[in-house]
């Protein structure tokens, strides 16, 4: 009785596109959640997420039991931790920051037994033989274990060539993250120069004939991908998917409610003149449309002032969303008002 088979292995063998999932939630319900949605396969995060061994082995196990494929991120590719996701039952291995074909070959050894490599035997006691039960197991799990490599930054990128030849390796993955922090471009992935050593990065390694992988949330970056030859696409993050819908579930409820109001005037000449000043200081923070008798102000965060001009009197509305902080955005306005009416006494009065 050999090694279970890796679907996944097989499937990136044979150019078989794999849509899959970054799972960073750290909590076996989620990820069951999680593997009700049909993707190929489910990353379970080990470097940036709140998980350990045990935390990790318990989300393989509710993946396993759909129909997608577990794949774990070490948090760093060490030779005894490998050893022990292994030996947990991890068939399908992501190891980061890989810069050297010597660090590629040396993973390569961590994966596999003596006298390939240098994986403990210890599988009497490993969930991966299910406990002794697989009598094959020792001499068929080599072939079962896909091992994908992170190459994510310029020492990774400039040693690609070499480490795409190290035999062993199943597959690359392009961290575009990462790789724009070291390219100068810290938190935007989405810069020319860096979507361009990525392609260029993926178009190689698809060119080697081992399979390429990447995470982007980009659609148009994503059919690029595909196009490319990518055979292992991460399209979305649990964490982000949550955070996003949550965020956006409250804004909406929030919406049901009425915003919270309050009008005021001060006696100037100048009314004009201050509308005007206002309109054009915040024009660079919020959407503004203003002329020499009107204007109004919009912020993102539900925030509003309307302003209106007269010989005689600015009158003013301001507005926030139902949880906003009114008196704040009230003094907030006062005071910018002041700063610009500095030659008059200027006062501002709310209706409240």
């Amino acid at each position: 009785m050999p090694a279970p088979q890796n679907v996944f292995k097989a499937a990136l063998k044979a150019g078989e596109p794999q849509i899959g999932c970054w799972i960073g939630m750290a909590d076996a319900y989620a990820a069951e959640i999680a593997a009700t949605a049909g993707f190929d396969w489910l990353l379970v995060d080990g470097e940036h997420a709140p998980n350990d061994l045990r935390s990790i082995l318990e989300q393989v196990r509710v993946i396993e039991g759909s129909g997608s494929v577990p794949v774990a991120r070490l948090p760093i590719g060490e030779t005894w931790m490998i050893k022990q996701y292994l030996d947990a039952g991890v068939q399908s291995i992501l190891v980061p920051m890989v810069e050297s074909a010597d660090q590629a070959r040396a993973l390569v050894r961590a994966v596999q037994y003596p006298p390939r490599g240098v994986r403990g035997v210890g599988s009497s006691l490993a969930r991966a033989s299910q406990f002794a039960a697989i009598p094959d197991y020792l001499t068929t799990a080599d072939e079962e274990i896909c091992l994908l490599i992170q190459v994510e930054n310029n020492a990774g990128m400039a040693a690609l060539d070499e480490i795409l030849t190290v035999e062993g390796v199943d597959g690359v993955f392009i961290g575009p993250a990462d790789l724009a922090a070291d390219m100068g471009q810290l938190g935007n992935a989405g810069h020319p120069d860096v979507e361009q050593a990525v392609t260029d990065g993926l178009a190689r390694i698809v060119a080697s004939g081992k399979a390429a992988g990447i995470l982007t949330l980009d659609p148009a970056m994503q059919r690029n991908c595909l196009d490319l030859g990518v055979t292992f696409l991460a399209t979305e993050i649990d964490v982000t998917l949550f955070a996003k819908s949550m965020r956006a579930k409250a804004q909406s409820g929030f919406a049901l409610l009425p915003q919270q109001i309050v009008t005021g005037q001060a006696e100037t000449g100048n009314a004009s003149k201050y509308l005007q000043q206002l309109c054009k200081h915040w024009s660079h923070k919020g959407q503004v449309e203003f002329d020499v008798y009107a204007g109004t102000i919009s912020f993102a965060s539900g925030n509003s002032v309307k302003l209106k001009a007269t010989s005689e009197a600015l009158e003013i509305e301001a507005s926030v969303s139902p949880r906003g902080d009114l008196d704040r955005w009230k003094i907030a306005i006062t005071d910018h008002l002041k700063r610009f009416a500095f030659r008059e006494e200027f006062e501002l009065y709310w209706n409240n």
